[in-house]
């Protein structure tokens, strides 16, 4: 195994609190509408479409309005659109990120989101510290497709077996050890991630 050069972190679940139920029942307190709401726009196979920037988040809102009663149109465009007030920062993974960079590491970021991360990109944690950053919207490929994996590694002339990708998803993590990138599956542990990359010098 090689050394580990650079560190690369998905966003979701890492960086920030992916937490569709949490969210949903900050954007609607009644549970059994916010179930509905959720099944409609986070599940939606549209959902991973504003991902990959095949289509904009008004299209989810259009389409989860036709699954929905009219009642609960009105937040299918607050979830389609202004979900992101309610996704929070995970501010120990930022300080975890600092250290590495201050330790020499590269630290970037690679995620699927869509075109809203613009609208909460200065609240990701450590954000300003980050050598590269790949969002799958603009490049039209997600993960676990390898194809993303690899432009993130040609872009940024990195050597995929110098790369550590840390993701909360496993299939993630897969779809980078397939190009040859190191993986780490987290799970909300960040001393133990911190203790992984560590001893790994």
């Amino acid at each position: 195994m090689a050394a580990i050069k650079n560190v690369v972190f998905d966003m979701g679940g890492v960086l920030m609190d992916w937490n569709p139920e949490k969210i949903s029942l900050a954007l609607c307190p009644d549970s059994e509408d916010a179930a509905l709401l959720r099944e409609a726009v986070f599940e939606s196979r549209e959902w991973g479409w504003v991902d990959a920037g095949a289509i904009v988040p008004e299209t989810v809102a259009w389409t989860a309005k036709l699954k929905l009663p009219e009642r609960l149109h009105d937040l299918a465009d607050v979830f389609a659109l202004r979900w992101f007030e309610e996704f929070d920062p995970l501010p120990a993974m930022g300080d975890l990120v600092r250290e590495l960079k201050a330790e020499g590491y590269g630290v970037y970021l690679l995620s699927n989101a869509g075109t809203t991360f613009e609208e909460y990109r200065s609240r990701i944690p450590a954000i300003d510290a980050f050598d590269g950053i790949l969002v799958s919207c603009y490049e039209h490929v997600v993960k676990p497709d390898a194809a993303i994996y690899q432009l993130f590694c040609e872009r940024y002339g990195l050597r995929p077996e110098d790369c550590l990708f840390v993701d909360d998803m496993r299939r993630n993590v897969v779809g980078a050890q397939r190009i040859g990138m190191q993986g780490y599956v987290y799970d909300g542990n960040v001393d133990a991630l911190r203790q992984f990359i560590k001893a790994q010098e």
